[in-house]
């Protein structure tokens, strides 16, 4: 999902100008454009379709009152995509029911030289194989529900909605290696729970 932070480009003065108006159209245009592209990562983020959902209307109502505060930076939209992380982190926050897992017990360990210490099994085919597709993005969702925020966060943007790098660091607030690194150590998580899925045949 390459330029995902780009949307009106030439329209910008005129929509930004709207929406501090108020302006219907403005803000209809606003929600026509965005509301897939909002929903997809609040979901991802939040993992529930009424959690997200939401989220996503306190986002449009977040962005049309702030409006005044934005420029107009050719295109770039990467403060709606802001605004929508930080709508799903205090949801996160309020919710107690929500458990993460301390991701270090699932790393492989490391030598001195920084290599593996033991082999890492090559499990992705065998996975493929034996579990459902659909079986396999639920597993994945549940999995990366566990996920503390700065890994969810990464791995939700990049993975789950196709955000480049560089989006993903412009959006959160990083450096490109803080969110390289990071997703990394999500995907080594995610692939060592789907190990141990397709060892037991149950989430442990």
């Amino acid at each position: 999902m390459r330029a995902v932070l780009t949307g009106l480009r030439q329209e910008d003065g005129t929509f930004l100008s709207g929406l501090r108006l108020g302006a219907p159209a403005a803000v209809e245009a606003l929600f026509d454009r965005f509301h897939g592209k909002v929903y997809g990562l609040a979901m991802s983020i939040l993992m529930n379709g009424n959690d997200a959902e939401e989220a996503t209307q306190d986002v449009f109502l977040a962005v049309v009152r702030k409006a005044d505060r934005f420029q107009e930076d050719s295109g770039n939209h990467s403060w709606i995509y802001r605004i929508c992380v930080n709508t799903c982190l205090m949801r996160l926050r309020k919710d107690r029911r929500r458990e993460t897992v301390p991701i270090e017990g699932f790393l492989p360990a490391f030598t001195k030289e920084g290599a593996y210490s033991s082999p890492v099994e090559d499990w992705s085919r065998e996975v493929e194989r034996r579990i459902p597709e659909k079986e396999i993005g639920r597993v994945i969702g549940g999995f990366a529900g566990e996920l503390t925020e700065k890994y969810r966060l990464v791995f939700a943007l990049c993975d789950l909605q196709g955000f480049s790098y560089e989006e993903t660091a412009q959006v959160l607030g990083l450096t490109i290696a803080a969110v390289k690194s990071r997703l990394h150590r999500a995907r080594l998580y995610l692939k060592e729970r789907l190990s141990r899925y397709h060892r037991d045949g149950r989430v442990v």
